[in-house]
């Protein structure tokens, strides 16, 4: 992983990584520093490393629907417009991204990887083989592996095991959810990105890396739902004993909404958009019945006066049919009674006002809305929700770059990643 810049920052130890999220209504484009501070620990695995947001750039995204490429050269001009202005924003030029895929072609497969273990203790390099071993099912022609995630080891017939490194035994099994994805959408993202003149360095699981930067160990050991509503599609991720165990995709997303208002009060979508980010609410009982909005006065159109309940009345049926159908996908699969940690809430269309009281109301859970965290950097930035998987993408190339240093620090699971297994020929 090589980057072409160096021209502000030149702090030893230390690498430049960018996450790019390629989304429905937007692509974004992250920048971050992660230095190593200092090496502890038996073995050199562990060390203490500092991530910093040095800057950001996004473009409305066009070529992209519901995480599917659909048009190659608009795409190309949304990412190179992304990055940039990112460029524009940290002053270094970027040549390699970790980007993030998302949609319902996306599958699961459950596999299970056996080894004999030859030394005395179980080591990093058996792990890594029993992993190999598990990867090493059939797949269709029109499947790529995007990540091998072990859910259990068992040695010697004893499972439950999350980490058997240090440990003794002879034989060495590997229980794992292998993720799937269309092989053509990944090769026309990555193309995407080649035509804009980014090397990608890695394709990434988008909700995967999002609960890099939102979720707590604790949420994802005793069951959390991670709900990232994108302009296109809602993901679905629930977690539980630190790994995913469910992910679906919702067709309803943010642009929805905007459409809703366009539609309803009949305006040009992109001032749909500014009215639903600037005045959005989803309930009624949130706001004051004198309340009003200027609305129309773009493209020398002049405005008018109207009442907020009007816009309040287009948002919340569509809210309460979103919240609904992530309730029924939660409960259909018997899972609600699972989320001892409730759901987290991220992406940009969770900062309208309501949105997190209505989840509670309807998914009868608890609810709060994330935004990234663990992270410095700027907190227009860090604070905001829409933000969250492109640093999630950067979080894990971060845990790369540690890891290629030959310094994790114990945790097998960051480590495992897909890198370059073959999408990027032809």
């Amino acid at each position: 992983m090589l980057f072409g810049f160096i021209k502000d920052v030149a702090v030893k130890n230390s690498r430049l990584v960018v996450g790019l999220d390629v989304g429905s209504s937007r692509v974004c484009a992250i920048a971050a520093e992660v230095r190593l501070l200092k090496q502890s620990g038996a073995n050199g695995r562990s060390v203490n490393r500092s991530v910093s947001i040095i800057g950001a750039g996004y473009a409305p995204s066009k070529g992209i629907k519901k995480g599917v490429v659909i048009n190659i050269e608009q795409a190309v001009d949304s990412i190179r417009e992304a990055v940039r202005r990112a460029e524009e924003a940290t002053g270094i030029d970027i040549k390699t991204v970790s980007v993030g895929i998302t949609g319902s072609h996306v599958g699961f497969i459950s596999s299970q990887g056996v080894i004999a273990v030859k030394e005395k203790e179980i080591g990093q390099r058996d792990v890594d083989m029993v992993i190999d071993a598990a990867r090493a099912v059939a797949t269709p022609f029109d499947r790529e592996i995007l990540h091998v995630v072990p859910s259990e080891f068992i040695i010697n017939g004893h499972g439950g095991i999350t980490d058997p490194r240090g440990m003794a035994g002879v034989r060495l099994e590997a229980k794992a959810q292998i993720i799937t994805g269309s092989a053509s959408s990944i090769q026309n993202l990555v193309k995407c990105c080649e035509k804009a003149g980014l090397e990608v360095s890695d394709v990434v699981f988008q909700p995967v890396a999002t609960a890099e930067a939102v979720l707590t160990p604790d949420e994802k050991d005793i069951g959390v739902a991670l709900i990232d509503i994108g302009g296109g599609t809602t993901d679905i991720a629930l977690f539980r004993e630190g790994q995913m165990s469910h992910f679906s995709v919702l067709s309803v997303g943010g642009g929805n909404f905007t459409n809703d208002v366009a539609i309803g009060l009949r305006l040009p979508f992109q001032e749909a958009e500014q009215v639903k980010r600037e005045h959005g609410c989803t309930m009624l009982s949130l706001i004051n019945a004198g309340d009003e909005l200027q609305i129309g006065n773009s493209e020398g159109r002049p405005g008018k006066t109207m009442p907020r309940t009007h816009l309040v009345e287009i948002l919340q049926p569509r809210a309460e049919e979103l919240f609904t159908l992530i309730r029924e996908e939660i409960t259909g699969k018997g899972l609600h009674s699972l989320l001892n940690s409730g759901v987290v809430l991220t992406g940009g269309t969770v900062m309208m006002q309501g949105m997190d009281i209505m989840a509670e109301n309807i998914l009868d859970l608890p609810v709060r809305i994330a935004a990234p965290s663990g992270i410095e950097g700027e907190p227009d930035i860090i604070g905001d929700p829409s933000y969250s998987a492109g640093i999630g993408l950067a979080l894990r190339e971060a845990d790369a770059y540690i890891a290629e240093q030959g310094l994790n620090d114990g945790g097998i699971f960051h480590g495992i990643k897909s890198r370059m297994s073959g999408w990027f020929k032809g």
